[in-house]
């Protein structure tokens, strides 16, 4: 009985992470309006009504698509899979992937929000809180190596990098600046880092 459930719970998973990656590959080839469960669950190979016992409508699948796409960027930073072990680098690196995740398109990030919008805003599972966690993680890990300075918050960094990297991404898509993009982001990671302060800022201030 347990290998059967097992199995029927796996079966349950794989429709489920084959309905995500085909409404994920149709969002970003013919974009999320044009796009219909009916596409999707034909593509996925699947009956409609399928769809519907995972998610209760077309918009309730993007919640699911940024935590999904959030846990395979969490294990793409892992040192172990090739990422760098300079966790500055590898923060660079996570700006990086997100800015070319299909959901990172200004219209499906519109849409992911708004899908979000009626749940508290600091629940751990939201997808601005999710990254935050992710990239104060990131941050911790850059203040033990010595890259960061150990005497602040890493979540409010997160916060504070998360922050600048949306008003990015969305400057650059609304062609706001003529800079690639990866080159963008990893200029404003330097910045930040770097800090804007002048020689006498201290002694002035």
């Amino acid at each position: 009985m347990d290998d059967i459930l097992s199995r029927r719970e796996r079966k349950k998973r794989e429709t489920r992470q084959r309905l995500m990656g085909v409404a994920l590959r149709l969002f970003r080839d013919q974009g999320y309006n044009a796009t219909t469960v009916e596409q999707i669950t034909e593509a996925a190979d699947v009956a409609k009504g399928t769809f519907f016992n995972y998610f209760s409508t077309k918009e309730a699948i993007l919640p699911a698509l940024a935590e999904w796409r959030l846990q395979q960027l969490e294990d793409g930073l892992r040192v172990e899979r090739g990422a760098p072990s300079s966790p500055v680098a590898r923060i660079k690196l996570a700006l990086n992937l997100v800015a070319q995740d299909p959901l990172a398109n200004p219209v499906l990030t519109r849409h992911l929000f708004a899908a979000v919008m009626p749940r508290v805003q600091d629940q751990d599972d939201h997808p601005g809180r999710a990254l935050a966690r992710l990239l104060a993680d990131q941050v911790r890990q850059a203040q033990s190596a010595g890259e960061i300075r150990s005497d602040l918050d890493p979540f409010y960094v997160g916060v504070v990098i998360r922050t600048l990297f949306f008003q990015h991404l969305m400057g650059w898509h609304c062609g706001h600046s003529s800079v690639a993009l990866p080159e963008l982001l990893d200029g404003m990671m330097d910045l930040l880092l770097d800090g804007i302060a002048g020689p006498r800022w201290r002694q002035s201030s």
